[in-house]
């Protein structure tokens, strides 16, 4: 029987036996940040329900709970200038472990609003760590293998993450009073991360150069330049809109509508919507680096509008209401493999050498620009029209999106890069 092209490309032996010494002992120290990363996951999957559930917040803080993390992007532009001009990535990444630490002062706090200031701090660190893992990818990692070094780094990282999400979810219906410790056991997980990440960036190399534009004039020059980029973002910031929309409807729907317990809630969102990102990110990894970006990203698009619908139809069907809200969250997780990877790698397709920390770093200041909107839509749509109009509305943004991917690529993206028509490198033989 003859095996699938792409299985062979993302068989370990074939790409891992072809690390040089200085790649291998990077990706160490990359499972090794995952896997520090895949502790603080475990409580984060969760804090939503807890805020939600345990600590009584309204609406209104869980919709700026959800914000927290684009909103603590928005200046991701102007810290990787900073970070670029100094070229002290690795001093930058420390400092940023340093904002994950204060999470731990939850200990003596049962305040939902305290746990929102907390967390906003905790998560302004992914504006520095983000921007610096793309310049990693681009420097540390060779080209036709970070697509599939990144993705088998996000399938270690989710091995991990689920049972420590629902180890979560049973320490919180046995005694909630545990999230005081669990938000220590975060924060000192979070610092480890940051430190392990330090450690991958010694010796990046910085391309700043003197004169260059401020930020603002950057980011006009970049869209005005690069149609396809803008383009690119443009269709991805549709797709952000119909993500974050529901993310404040998922928790008190959950809490209102199905009565989830904690266990309950952390099967759904750290099991169900977890296993297809552990069990396809390698083959998305490996897929995103043969498609074009505006097809790869479409087609995961698509499949994404199925499950904000089947969240709607959850509340459609009593008996089987729980049921459907894990089915919503499986096709979430078959959907996310491919989404995690194009939000990471996309940008380098377009980024010219030495310019993929910028794009990447434009492209999470327009995370947090949708982030500082959709949510609050999203609540919005919630307190008129009640859950349903908002996951539905979501699966509309969603399959918009996907078509307005595929039809630029129908109507021009196959010849955006003459990449995406080259055999296959001889790193990675088929």
């Amino acid at each position: 029987m003859k095996v699938p092209a792409f299985v062979r490309r993302a068989d370990p032996r074939v790409v891992f036996g072809g690390l040089g010494p200085g790649q291998l002992a990077t990706y160490r120290l990359h499972l090794l940040s995952s896997l520090a990363a895949a502790a603080v996951s475990g409580v984060m999957l969760n804090s939503e329900y807890i805020t939600a559930n345990g600590l009584h917040a309204t609406a209104w803080q869980i919709t700026l709970l959800v914000m927290i993390w684009p909103m603590s992007n928005s200046l991701s532009v102007f810290v990787n200038t900073i970070i670029e001009r100094s070229g002290r990535f690795e001093r930058a990444v420390i400092l940023a472990g340093l904002l994950r630490l204060p999470v731990a002062l939850m200990y003596f706090s049962r305040s939902a609003s305290v746990l929102l200031v907390l967390l906003g701090l905790y998560s302004a660190a992914d504006s520095v760590l983000v921007p610096v893992l793309n310049n990693i990818l681009r420097e540390k990692y060779s080209e036709g293998r970070r697509g599939f070094l990144l993705g088998w780094a996000v399938s270690f990282f989710t091995l991990f993450s689920v049972p420590a999400a629902i180890l979560v979810g049973r320490l919180l219906d046995a005694d909630f009073g545990v999230y005081r410790i669990l938000f220590v056991c975060m924060a000192a997980s979070g610092f480890a991360h940051a430190m392990i990440f330090s450690r991958m960036a010694r010796g990046l190399r910085s391309y700043w150069e003197p004169g260059r534009e401020g930020v603002l004039r950057r980011l006009v020059r970049v869209f005005s330049r690069d149609r396809r980029f803008a383009l690119f973002e443009a269709y991805f910031m549709i797709y952000g809109f119909a993500f974050m929309m529901v993310l404040p409807a998922i928790p008190l729907f959950a809490r209102d509508c199905l009565g989830l317990r904690y266990e309950q809630y952390a099967l759904a969102k750290g099991l169900v919507a977890q296993v297809g990102i552990l069990l396809l990110s390698p083959f998305m990894g490996v897929r995103v680096e043969r498609w074009h970006p505006f097809r790869f990203t479409g087609m995961v698009c698509l499949v994404l509008s199925l499950y904000p619908l089947g969240l709607a139809l959850s509340g459609l069907l009593p008996g089987a209401g729980v049921v459907m809200f894990f089915g919503a969250f499986a096709v979430y997780s078959v959907a996310m493999a491919g989404i995690n990877i194009s939000w990471n790698m996309s940008s380098l397709h377009f980024a010219p050498e030495g310019q993929a920390a910028t794009y990447q770093g434009l492209h999470l200041t327009l995370t947090a620009a949708r982030g500082l909107v959709a949510p609050l839509l999203g609540n919005a749509i919630m307190q008129i029209s009640g859950y349903r109009s908002t996951f539905l509305a979501s699966a509309g943004l969603f399959a918009l999106a996907g078509l307005l991917y595929l039809r630029r690529y129908r109507s021009g993206g196959k010849a955006d890069d003459e990449r995406y028509g080259r055999t296959e490198p001889a790193a990675c033989p088929a």
